[in-house]
């Protein structure tokens, strides 16, 4: 059976990254079944770290095997060790990889917002094709003649619409019949808890579509 140890270990680094894209890197100082206690807190842009506490986080890490791994859990401050913080210690079942490619694909009609990153003033607002946890597709009239892209993806996480942003490369553009063109983009840069959202909308829909 594997245990919590299999996967953490004492002065590994963690990546900690809440729903709004707040992030800190913390080192392992102790774990057990309960708890693991993170201490030398990095903070990223500027983070207030009362923002990401008591809430749900996302935490990612890579393992002894050099996979890169994930789990959701809770984070509290230490009392009496402002610089620490407790997170609550997941079932090592609960503990996913990371996969780098490979990823479900779904077709699925989803709001974007594209701008070129050659061109500043060359923005496009597409409904998917198809989205994963790596790329997605979209038709459209006019030929894709540029390389790069930063976009924002709309989902809805229950009644409530959240943005994803990310960065894109082209991957190819077919030209289709009736002058239309397929065009897909994989990302180039996500928050890894973006693309979690991602994952899980595409997981979601495909037990939809299948009932």
């Amino acid at each position: 059976m594997m245990k919590i140890t299999n996967y953490i270990f004492i002065n590994q680094y963690l990546d900690v990254q809440d729903n709004e894209g707040n992030m800190m890197v913390g080192r392992v100082e102790s774990v057990d079944e309960q708890a693991i206690v993170l201490g030398e807190i990095t903070r990223k842009e500027k983070l207030v770290l009362n923002e990401m506490l008591r809430q749900e986080v996302f935490v990612f890490f890579v393992g002894h095997d050099k996979l890169k791994y994930q789990f959701q859990t809770r984070m509290e401050r230490m009392d009496g060790e402002p610089l620490k913080v407790r997170l609550q210690t997941p079932e090592p079942a609960a503990i996913l990889k990371i996969q780098n490619r490979d990823y479900l694909r779904i077709g699925s009609s989803v709001r974007c917002e594209l701008a070129v990153e050659e061109e500043a003033e060359q923005r496009l607002e597409i409904y998917t094709h198809d989205i994963s946890g790596g790329g997605l597709s979209f038709y459209t009239r006019k030929p894709v003649e540029y390389q790069k892209y930063s976009g924002v993806m709309y989902l809805y996480k229950g009644e409530n619409e959240i943005s994803l942003p990310f960065k894109a490369d082209l991957v190819y553009m077919n030209e289709l019949e009736a002058g239309r063109y397929k065009v897909a983009l994989q990302y180039s840069d996500i928050k890894e808890q973006h693309r979690n959202h991602i994952i899980r909308y595409a997981i979601q829909e495909q037990v939809r579509v299948r009932k």
